[in-house]
């Protein structure tokens, strides 16, 4: 099954009228040639001094502050086009992360103090008493992300203290049995895009296990239910964990093209339950970054007419 050609251009459309500059300007970059300078410029818009960013990058929360959350997303937009390490965006990028570990709690804090003052989803929401977010109550999130990072990009923090993160995490990893929480474990699998062959050997029979034992693969439930999808794991068909989900990952795939017979894009299966208008937008947001992605994965699989 391929998204049509019709199909293909209902998306396109969507995203030039509802997408932000960077998820325009990344589809550009995908599809049309753009350039990576113009996706570069987009970006660092919402990078703050600090070399954090923030002003909304992540949808779900809005604080203009930088956080370690929307600074992971900021990489993950650098990777997309292949910046280079010599950019100093992502220079500024990797000294936020070197400066912003937060040593009382040994790890990085996902969001700044001043979240609650801005609209954001209810997970973000620092309590009052105890001071953390929802997401807090692991340590991996987005800790375990940050630190491949650090192993991949020339960076200033302490090499034998990044050492010993390093063996924490995957002493972490090794001790789970059969499944993780998805959001954790999606940042393990972006720490083992960025680390060492020798140390990938150590844990992907893990990490094959915990795929295998957290992915939801009932297409039922995909489209209204907030759960781990198997293209959520595996993005293109080199993903070195496809073998695992061959069959499911085509089914995820079929449904992405048949969603958009009667839909003119993919919206997010989640929602905030305060700051209604800040939502609408923060949803449309959402969606034009999905559909950028997904039109990606599509074409990475060889799923759209040509």
């Amino acid at each position: 099954m391929k998204l049509s050609k019709n199909n293909f251009e209902k998306v396109s459309k969507f995203i030039y009228k509802n997408a932000r500059e960077l998820d325009k300007q990344l589809y550009s970059f995908y599809f049309h040639n753009g350039s990576q300078e113009v996706v570069t410029k987009s970006l660092v818009s919402y990078q703050n001094i600090d070399g954090g960013f923030g002003h909304g990058l992540e949808p779900d929360f809005r604080t203009p502050s930088s956080s370690t959350i929307a600074t992971s997303l900021g990489i993950q937009y650098m990777e997309k086009i292949g910046i280079s390490e010599e950019n100093e965006a992502l220079k500024k990028t990797m000294n936020y992360f070197s400066s912003s570990f937060s040593r009382a709690y040994e790890r990085w804090r996902p969001v700044p103090s001043d979240v609650n003052s801005y609209p954001h989803a209810p997970w973000w929401h620092l309590n009052e008493k105890t001071g953390f977010c929802a997401i807090e109550q692991s340590w991996e999130n987005p800790t375990v992300e940050i630190l491949g990072y650090l192993l991949r990009y020339p960076n200033n923090f302490p090499t034998s203290q990044l050492e010993e993160l390093i063996q924490k995490t995957i002493n972490m990893l090794l001790s789970y049995k059969k499944k993780m929480e998805e959001h954790n474990l999606y940042c393990y699998l972006l720490f083992y895009s960025h680390i060492p062959e020798e140390t990938k050997a150590k844990i992907k029979s893990k990490l094959s296990e915990l795929i295998l034992g957290t992915v939801n693969t009932n297409p039922k439930d995909w489209q209204i239910k907030y759960v781990p999808k198997p293209l959520q794991f595996v993005d293109n068909p080199n993903s070195p964990f496809y073998s695992l989900l061959v069959d499911s990952t085509n089914q995820n795939l079929d449904l992405l093209i048949k969603t958009i017979d009667s839909n003119e894009a993919w919206f997010p299966t989640w929602k905030w339950t305060d700051y209604e208008d800040d939502w609408e937008k923060a949803r449309l947001e959402w969606a034009g970054k999905i559909a950028v992605e997904n039109l990606v994965i599509l074409k990475r699989f060889s799923r759209i007419e040509v």
